[in-house]
């Protein structure tokens, strides 16, 4: 029988005779040591760059994460705090700056903030048109140094360092804005000196007399007694509601007329002496909610045309020549108020949201003061 290989078949020749096919062996190939090496460190890569992966994903949501945070503490603690709330003229006053300042007043009143804004941003600018310069260094330190010393002759570094320290603690204000604050104030002093200079020392004067009343009809019932003959003063000691008009009968001394409200002023220019007037109302204090009017009578016992003032009354009427120049200033500038929602007045809601904002400064500052 002749056989014939062919690569692992045995196959016979002879007719009628079964097949029979035997399935080829496996070959086994041997990997070369450089094949191996590659092979070993293909899996470590492969299980670094998976690592890498992961590592970068959790990296990019990390990112997110502090984006959307840092996105959330923007729109909330600082954003706010960086738009304009007040525009004077050409300078504009940040939101964070106003509550300060509302934080840092005496009564922590955000109107009267917005007039001491707007009166110091107007003197700031038109102080050059009166050859007003702009407070040096040296200047402003002076100004501190003598508000530091009060009435004592003398002040050491160590004592006004102090002094110094306390006001920054107690208003809440940045050493930069404190002095900025005395710029303005020497400004509005050299201003005053100027605009008040013409201011005179004999003015037309009354002697007045006033009567409190908290109705109308109480008011119309006292006048008719002192027509009747009572006397002024002593009728004032009785009904009158001031606690000093009961003490002195209503007596508020000379007064210049030039210093008197627009209502009492229209009474006392035709007003006889002696005789009472007629009952007349005035606002005392008011609110969004409330207004509470009282009710005057009054009385002139002399007038003179020319009296010297007093030191107190001469304070006075430079104050009001200050303040009705500056109301004519006001009046030729453009002031705009810029409240919440696009309001352009200080609105209940923008009221509520400067009071909250103004406590948590104040709470903040009580914290942190030692």
């Amino acid at each position: 029988m002749v056989f014939l290989y062919n690569i692992g078949y045995t196959i016979p020749l002879q007719e009628n005779m079964t097949h029979s096919v035997h399935p080829p062996r496996p070959v086994k190939k041997r990997l070369s040591r450089k094949t191996k090496a590659a092979a070993n460190t293909a899996l470590p890569q492969k299980k670094k760059a998976s690592t890498t992966r992961t590592a970068l994903i959790i990296a990019a949501i990390v990112l997110v994460i502090a984006i959307a945070v840092g996105a959330f503490y923007y729109l909330v603690n600082v954003r706010p705090y960086q738009r304009v709330i007040l525009t004077v003229g050409e300078e504009n006053v940040k939101t964070g700056y106003f509550l300060k300042r509302v934080a840092a007043s005496t009564y922590g009143d955000a109107a009267t903030t917005i007039d001491s804004l707007t009166a110091e941003l107007i003197m700031k600018q038109v102080a050059p048109d009166y050859g007003i310069s702009t407070p040096t260094e040296e200047e402003i330190d002076t100004y501190l140094m003598e508000q530091a010393r009060g009435t004592n002759e003398t002040i050491t570094d160590a004592e006004f360092d102090t002094w110094f320290e306390d006001q920054l603690a107690n208003t809440g204000l940045t050493e930069e804005e404190y002095r900025e604050i005395v710029g303005h104030i020497i400004i509005a002093n050299r201003l005053e000196e100027i605009v008040t200079a013409n201011v005179p020392s004999t003015v037309p004067q009354v002697h007045l007399w006033v009567i409190n009343l908290d109705s109308n009809d109480t008011a119309v019932s006292v006048k008719a007694r002192i027509d009747g003959g009572e006397d002024f003063s002593t009728v004032a000691k009785e009904v009158s509601l001031d606690e000093t008009a009961k003490e002195n009968g209503g007596d508020l001394g000379w007064l210049p007329t030039e210093l008197l409200s627009s209502d009492i002023s229209a009474f006392v220019d035709v007003l006889d002496i002696g005789k009472c007037s007629d009952p007349f109302p005035y606002v005392t204090s008011s609110s969004s909610t409330e207004v509470v009017t009282s009710y005057f009578l009054s009385m002139v016992s002399e007038k003179s045309g020319a009296m010297q003032v007093t030191d107190d009354q001469l304070a006075a009427l430079k104050s009001k020549a200050m303040n009705d120049w500056l109301d004519s200033q006001i009046a030729t500038t453009e002031v705009t108020f810029h409240g919440l929602n696009g309001s352009t007045t200080l609105d209940s809601e923008t009221l509520s949201w400067i009071d909250y904002q103004v406590k948590k400064l104040t709470k903040k500052r009580s914290t942190t003061t030692p």
